[in-house]
């Protein structure tokens, strides 16, 4: 119960111009396997809503050491991975057809009274989720808060369109990589891989809102990000992106 595993087959939609899957096809492919998997251990999205409570993603770390092509068939992993303060933790682990394992990610959630909008801690919300928790974790270091630098360049505006919302009417957690990707991609680097993503999520964005999308260069490999509400400047994410 605590190990839930599925594969998943490349698309021709799931590929980026190098052929390759997308970073953030394989963040769709987590966010997929959590939804079945806390459906499986009786808190999932309808079972949390019947107690008017939900998963707000807050924190992501994705890192790829190879990208699945066209075709390939591979096996995602996931588990309970821990509780950290408010944070209820999961991690992922990728599988190619041989058998190797090829990324991992890790995520912390914080479950939200939708009534009173309070933060629940995961002990007192889920009675037996310290009774499914599998304690192997795939990075070393806890997921804290990104730092980024005080000067930072605008990249891009963008204002939310319908196609990024999803079923709650928010701005889906997957769109806000692909903002920050398509936000550094104005020019033709393709060559040049992701090799890992991290995301702080702070606030929601809604239809309509114009989201400011700015960057910094750390060194040739780092690049952080940081989006803000253009009407009343508050932070919606920071990240950090690696690249090769």
């Amino acid at each position: 119960m605590n190990l839930f595993s599925r594969e998943f087959s490349i698309s021709s939609f799931d590929l980026n111009p190098r052929g390759q899957a997308r970073l953030t096809s394989m963040a769709n492919f987590f966010q997929e396997l959590a939804y079945h998997h806390a459906n499986q251990l009786g808190f999932g999205y309808k079972d949390m809503k019947e107690r008017n409570t939900t998963w707000v993603l807050s924190r992501m770390r994705i890192r790829m050491d190879s990208y699945p092509v066209w075709d390939d068939t591979i096996r995602l992993e996931t588990w309970p991975s821990g509780v950290d303060k408010l944070f209820a933790l999961r991690d992922f682990r990728i599988w190619n057809s041989e058998g190797e394992q090829i990324g991992v990610a890790s995520t912390a959630w914080l479950i939200l009274d939708i009534k009173t909008h309070r933060l629940i801690r995961p002990k007192e919300a889920l009675e037996h989720f310290k009774l499914i928790v599998h304690p192997d974790q795939v990075f070393a270091e806890s997921l804290e808060k990104i730092e980024v630098p005080e000067a930072l360049q605008p990249l891009n505006l963008h204002r939310v369109k319908f196609s990024d919302l999803d079923i709650v009417g928010h701005v889906n957690n997957v769109k806000y990589i692909e903002w920050c990707i398509d936000a550094l991609n104005s020019r033709d680097d393709s060559d040049r891989e992701i090799r890992e993503f991290e995301i702080n999520f702070s606030k929601e964005a809604l239809f309509g809102d114009e989201i400011e999308i700015s960057g910094q260069e750390i060194n040739e490999k780092d690049t952080r990000f940081l989006a803000l509400r253009k009407a009343d400047n508050k932070e919606i994410i920071r990240a950090r992106m690696l690249r090769d």
